[in-house]
């Protein structure tokens, strides 16, 4: 699960999409920016083909060689595709790292397991209600549902030494279509679901 052949695989399922993408007659913008990141994926899969098949990667390795910059919420990412209907980003989750309790507005989001373990992604309800847990893993993808408005609460922390997936969001993503949850929404999760408050202390973001 940590070894280069696998992500080698993922990744280059990526640059087909992406030569996909910049052959569909895209705007120039746009297509110049599909081939930069292209370019990128395709540097990185050749570092990793020079690795010996026996070799483990860290989640510093994967965060350098991805070009990965810390997100809001936790763990590190980085966009590769954005078009007029989704946005595709690398996410990645180290040991001891958290995605922090968050929620979309009127946006699909898809995760896929990529290289590592599993992500562990729990779910709150709009009305502050324990929804479920669910673990994103190479034979499960885990989606949260478009809503009208803001949608479900949910993070995410990983199973083992790190957890990289995509999150493709059907929206597309935008910043303010994202909010973190404040101390109230905290306090109200704690206070609703009493029996879940050792997984809901352990995603509130650093303001909580």
């Amino acid at each position: 699960m940590y070894s280069p052949e696998r992500l080698i695989e993922n990744l280059s399922v990526y640059i087909e999409e992406l030569k996909d993408l910049v052959s569909a007659g895209t705007a120039a913008a746009e297509k110049d920016r599909l081939l930069i990141e292209k370019s990128n994926i395709e540097a990185y899969v050749g570092k990793l083909e020079t690795l010996p098949a026996n070799r483990r990667l860290t989640a510093k390795h994967i965060e350098q060689g991805l070009a990965l910059e810390p997100h809001p919420e936790g763990g590190f990412y980085r966009e590769f595709i954005r078009t007029g209907a989704c946005t595709v980003i690398f996410y990645l989750l180290p040991e001891q790292a958290i995605s922090s309790w968050h929620s979309l507005q009127d946006t699909k989001e898809r995760f896929k397991l990529i290289s590592g373990d599993a992500l562990c992604i729990p779910k709150i309800d709009g009305g502050g209600l324990w929804k479920s847990e669910e673990n994103v893993t190479y034979e499960n993808d885990v989606v949260i549902e478009k809503n009208d408005g803001f949608g479900d609460w949910f993070g995410a922390y990983p199973a083992g030494e790190y957890g990289l997936v995509t999150c493709e969001c059907k929206g597309p993503f935008e910043f303010a279509k994202f909010k973190i949850a404040g101390p109230e929404d905290l306090a109200a999760f704690r206070d609703k679901n009493p029996r879940h408050r050792q997984t809901i202390d352990r995603l509130a973001p650093k303001n909580g």
